[in-house]
């Protein structure tokens, strides 16, 4: 790019832009897509744990919990609910949305 002259290299960049904005815009349209089937069938997800790529355990969000990283497992709110009670030590609430509040779990 540096042997371009420099309107030129300014229109390559506006391009590149141009083109980032539209894939951005997909990507925020398909998120919203996915977020939507999400809320449809449960409301609530589960998303591995992992520290030196081996499973370290389960976060429980809310279906629609902003701070969803990684591919999710859909779950309804009874086997939300069970996994938060059974084992406190492995599944636990993202502290984001707190699941186990809107499920009507306390500490004792």
């Amino acid at each position: 790019m540096s042997d371009m002259l420099p309107s030129e290299r300014l229109a390559k960049l506006r391009a590149l832009e141009e083109w980032l904005a539209w894939q951005l815009r997909v990507t925020r349209h398909r998120i919203e897509q996915v977020a939507e089937q999400v809320r449809a069938t449960g409301g609530y997800v589960t998303e591995q744990d992992r520290r030196a790529g081996k499973p370290v355990g389960v976060t429980i969000h809310a279906a629609d919990c902003a701070k969803i990283h990684q591919p999710v497992t859909t779950v309804d709110a009874a086997k939300a609910r069970y996994a938060l009670v059974k084992d406190s030590s492995f599944n636990h609430p993202c502290q984001h949305c707190r699941p186990d509040k809107l499920l009507g779990i306390t500490k004792d």
